[in-house]
């Protein structure tokens, strides 16, 4: 049965330091507890995240005056990576 309660979690800095396994079991137990998540890493962790996810948002500043932000869906994500990888 799920819970009608919001149960809102945010992750800062995700996964930098540990291990991919013991970010994915955390994810997996935080899916149990039916909490919706607010997760911010890199982008060399994204991997760790993307099964459990249903959208992304880049934040990027490339000249350091001004952020521009990115959202897609998993799908849209995935569908670019594709792209990327040829």
């Amino acid at each position: 049965m799920r819970s009608r309660s919001f149960r809102f979690v945010v992750i800062d800095e995700a996964f930098g330091r540990g291990a991919d396994e013991s970010a994915q079991y955390g994810l997996r137990l935080f899916a149990q507890l039916n909490l919706q998540l607010l997760i911010v890493t890199s982008l060399q962790k994204i991997h760790i995240t993307e099964p459990f996810v249903s959208s992304v948002g880049f934040v990027h500043d490339e000249e350091g005056r001004t952020s521009k932000r990115r959202k897609l869906t998993i799908e849209e994500y995935r569908a670019e990576q594709a792209r990327a990888a040829g």
